[in-house]
């Protein structure tokens, strides 16, 4: 089945189904449609019956459509939110704080051949990639240019040190790779195409929260 129809899939008519909202607002818009179309227009029965039914399937299929797209956008503003407030917003507001207050930050390497750094130089880069390619070519720059590193035994994070002494730290959600696993059909291919909206999801998402949270660092969509 094509990808644009996929909310008519077993799989998804059985989650979207929602059996209240048909009792509520469908089946009393067809009545309400079926009893007053005669005092309208004169049509014979028949007519009368057969168009309801269409209402009946268009009302039907609508909120069908809309509960897919609805249960789809809440897989990205979900993921986004456990990012923004479980790592991102914490982590970048002890970093930022200590930086306003001009405290040196220590960064720990993984590789323990590498000295800790401490310094007050340092930069916040967030990608944040539109499609699952862009992720992957994101993700994949982002190591080669950096080192795992801890900032004051935290959490761990992509850093680069550059020549003249700055530590520039590469933020790019890797929770949008989880995306797949959560899609109502994820027995289907989840394809660079699909990505789009998501990343579009989260990212809308995640602005509002950065905005509201007044950050300010370099957001970006790819390196």
């Amino acid at each position: 089945m094509s990808s644009h129809l996929r909310w008519l899939t077993p799989v998804a008519l059985k989650k979207n189904f929602d059996l209240p909202e048909l009792v509520a607002f469908i089946l009393p818009t067809t009545y309400a449609y079926y009893d007053g179309l005669p005092k309208i227009i004169d049509l014979s029965r028949n007519l009368i019956v057969f168009t309801s039914v269409i209402v009946f399937l268009l009302l039907f299929l609508f909120r069908l459509y809309k509960n897919f797209n609805n249960n789809e956008r809440a897989v990205s503003e979900v993921l986004e939110t456990g990012y923004f407030n479980n790592f991102f917003y914490p982590f970048v507001t002890v970093i930022t704080d200590k930086l306003r207050s001009d405290q040196k930050v220590t960064i720990n390497f993984r590789n323990q051949d590498q000295k800790p750094l401490q310094t007050v130089d340092i930069e916040i880069k967030v990608i944040l990639p539109e499609s699952k390619n862009q992720l992957a070519d994101a993700l994949k720059q982002i190591n080669s240019l950096t080192h795992d590193a801890t900032i004051d035994n935290g959490a761990w994070v992509k850093v680069r040190v550059l020549d003249n002494g700055k530590a520039v730290i590469y933020e790019c959600p890797r929770t949008l790779s989880a995306i797949e696993k959560h899609l109502i059909n994820g027995e289907k291919e989840y394809t660079n195409k699909d990505s789009f909206k998501f990343h579009r999801w989260f990212i809308e998402k995640f602005m509002k929260d950065y905005k509201m949270a007044s950050l300010d660092l370099e957001v970006i969509n790819a390196l």
